[in-house]
């Protein structure tokens, strides 16, 4: 019932994308990057720590909490995002292996367009559970710092399986979504108006955060108030919700500190989260603590900052709903 359910409702944005011109195709900036020892270091901490590009390209281990990266697997591919979007699970959408077994004949140009536009090395277009429309908001210099990290990741060998949407209206979807990027020249600094929405947006906070219409896009008006529902590997399995993280104090995070903020996501280190065994039939989260907690305090204090100044939403979410049937 629930495929059917999902496929109903993209049955309806498949007739608006019906009408819709073809995605326009764009060339490749050409680029070659700096690769020299700092913006490699900011590339770092911005594909591992707050894009966190790595722990969605790597295997993650469900078997602790928040699924931190498996050591060793860093770039290698990960897993179908297709809960996400609803869509059914026959559907195959793995994310791609970014070391240089999967990169190494792109030119910079290409992984930024990729990162940024929604298309990769042959011009096809990504499907949006990469979140390029939010990338594609970054400043040039972080991006094409992330670029310079990912060309220094170790090569791993791994065996993915290919793309298969399955159903025209799911290659249809994936193609409304690539544009040619904006970016910014400039990201604003620490202590700047705006420092604090730039990184939240770097970490897809509203992406996760925001109840999405039938086609993907955040529903305007809700940002930040909770409710997209992420189906949790076993072994704990179920159903898991994203928190309302707006500054109401009932149902969102308005009765937390600053200091109570940043110490969440400072103290779930990957340690901290691999001594966390998740048994069957047991809530895990689907956030990402370990990657997250690598982000600086100054950093994290400025997301806060950026939640406190948006409009509190009254809006309880559920914490997790255990699966139907336990897993053994």
């Amino acid at each position: 019932m629930r495929a059917i359910a999902a496929l109903g409702a993209l049955f309806l944005v498949a007739l608006f994308l019906v009408a819709c011109p073809a995605p326009p195709r764009f060339a490749a900036p050409d680029l070659d990057v700096a690769d020299d020892a700092a913006t490699v270091a900011r590339g770092a901490y911005l594909a591992n720590h707050v894009a966190i590009c790595i722990e969605c390209h790597s295997h993650r281990q469900w078997e602790h909490y928040g699924g931190p990266a498996a050591p060793g697997t860093e770039g290698r591919g990960g897993a179908s995002f297709v809960e996400i979007y609803k869509v059914p699970g026959d559907v195959v959408m793995p994310a791609p292996n970014i070391t240089p077994v999967g990169l190494g004949d792109w030119t910079d140009g290409e992984i930024f367009r990729a990162i940024t536009g929604g298309l990769d090395k042959d011009g096809v277009a990504i499907f949006p559970s990469m979140p390029f429309n939010q990338y594609r908001h970054m400043a040039r210099a972080d991006l094409e710092a992330i670029v310079a990290y990912l060309r220094t990741l170790p090569p791993v060998e791994h065996a993915l399986p290919a793309r298969d949407l399955k159903y025209r209206m799911l290659e249809d979807m994936a193609n409304v979504f690539p544009a040619k990027p904006i970016v910014r020249e400039q990201a604003p600094q620490p202590g700047d108006r705006g420092y604090g929405a730039y990184l939240a947006n770097a970490a897809s906070c509203r992406w996760c955060h925001t109840p999405m219409d039938a086609g993907g896009w955040p529903i305007a008006g809700q940002d930040y108030s909770g409710g997209n529902a992420f189906t949790v590997p076993p072994p704990g399995g179920g159903t898991a919700y994203a928190s309302n993280i707006t500054p109401d104090v009932k149902t969102g995070i308005g009765a937390w500190t600053k200091e109570v903020f940043v110490a969440r996501f400072r103290g779930a280190t990957p340690d901290a989260v691999r001594a966390n065994h998740v048994a069957p039939g047991t809530f895990n989260s689907f956030m990402a603590w370990s990657a997250y907690s690598g982000m600086t305090e100054q950093d994290l204090g400025a997301i806060y900052d950026h939640l406190m100044s948006r409009p509190p939403i009254r809006r309880a979410v559920p914490r997790w709903t255990p699966p139907e049937t336990p897993p053994e």
